[in-house]
């Protein structure tokens, strides 16, 4: 059984944050992060702000930022190649063997957030304190357990879950609507009260895990 955990990484040394830090209300995803073998490290970021032309000056002026290429223009969003001063330190060779999947990375003006998987929690044990040797500092916000996390929405329980497959498949979030709350109630044999309280409390995680977790 696998963890997913969702934490943040604080440091003095992180790259990104104070460019984050200079543009307020930039999102910044990383879409790739590599060390080469003579030591740069390159970031593959994806950017949201309301200046490009901000986010460039600050990158640009980052004493770490060795050379910065516009991949493409979106529009709304763009992405950017950027080779930083290497090398990464040497602590993060043992991160790079440790067991884990990265789902999500962003980083924001309070560091880096992170959304990772970890075969067990001595491998998530590792990485901490794999982190903290580097000067990083470990904030773990949400840890689950999960035996299927292609098809498990972390937080949400199986009532809620039937509940809203049963509401989808009823038909009671079509535009018109097809079936009321007590039709659902009655095909699950609960009460009126029980179907909204799980389906209140389903579409929150829902909205939590997928939609606010984009926001940062």
């Amino acid at each position: 059984m696998g963890l997913i955990a969702e934490f943040r990484l604080q440091s003095p040394d992180a790259p990104l944050v104070d460019v984050a830090r200079a543009v307020p209300g930039c999102t910044i995803t990383v879409e790739y992060e590599e060390q080469t073998v003579s030591g740069p490290i390159v970031h593959v970021v994806r950017v949201e702000c309301a200046s490009f032309g901000a986010f460039e000056a600050a990158l640009e002026a980052a004493e770490y930022v060795e050379e910065v290429t516009l991949i493409s223009d979106g529009g709304a969003a763009r992405t950017y190649h950027v080779i930083n001063r290497g090398p990464f330190p040497k602590e993060m060779d043992e991160l790079t063997l440790n067991k884990t999947l990265i789902e999500r990375m962003r980083v924001t003006e309070d560091g880096w957030h992170l959304r990772q998987r970890f075969a067990n929690r001595d491998e998530l044990a590792a990485y901490r304190e794999g982190c903290r040797r580097m000067g990083s500092r470990f904030y773990l916000d949400r840890l689950y357990e999960t035996a299927d996390a292609d098809r498990t929405v972390p937080g949400i329980s199986d009532k809620q879950r039937e509940a809203l497959l049963a509401a989808y498949e009823a038909g009671y979030f079509a535009v018109p609507r097809r079936s009321s709350l007590e039709d659902v109630a009655a095909d699950l044999d609960i009460s009126r009260s029980a179907l909204a309280e799980r389906l209140h409390r389903g579409e929150a995680h829902l909205l939590e895990h997928y939609v606010h977790d984009d926001q940062y």
